[in-house]
């Protein structure tokens, strides 16, 4: 995000279109770079389309825009829990009796609710705790209300966004 800042400051917004024009002023692509990204372990923070978001008004009214990227966002996580369910379903490792990988996957299904909610408000990759959370055997009904908190997240940080834009 800092980065982000930095080209803003540092360059004109000619500059700015001449180098990001392409990409910046497509928002198929962009909302495809965008999924691609939370479905691949939020490779690029959201934050960054926040701002675009915020800079272009492409998905609509600020607030509006940050709510379709949170449940996309949601939705990814909900697809790479359920990922990780056929892993385990179809994986010996985890069904493995060594005592190692048995003592990891309880330890992941004892505390791997406060893991789901430290990812969902915090930079820590959403989509791969998702992954693991799946794969650890942890409870759909658990894994989903405590996922929402990633919603809040987004309307957290576009807030403090929008208070900082203003």
């Amino acid at each position: 995000m800092g980065l982000f800042f930095l080209i803003r400051n540092a360059l004109s917004e000619d500059e700015r279109l001449e180098w990001f024009g392409s990409i910046y002023n497509n928002p198929y692509l962009v909302m495809l770079v965008f999924v691609g990204s939370e479905i691949l372990f939020g490779i690029i923070p959201p934050e960054i389309f926040m701002l675009w978001s915020f800079e272009t008004g492409w998905i609509g009214p600020y607030f509006f825009s940050v709510g379709i990227l949170s449940i996309i966002s949601y939705a990814a996580g909900y697809l790479n829990y359920n990922v990780g369910r056929l892993i385990k379903h179809n994986s010996g490792f985890l069904k493995s009796r060594n005592k190692f990988v048995r003592k990891y996957v309880n330890l992941f299904t004892k505390y791997g609710g406060f893991l789901v909610i430290v990812a969902s408000v915090s930079p820590l990759p959403f989509s791969a705790i998702a992954l693991l959370s799946g794969a650890g055997g942890l409870d759909r009904s658990t894994y989903i209300k405590y996922s929402l908190l990633r919603i809040v997240r987004y309307f957290a940080y576009a807030y403090i966004l929008w208070l900082v834009q203003r």
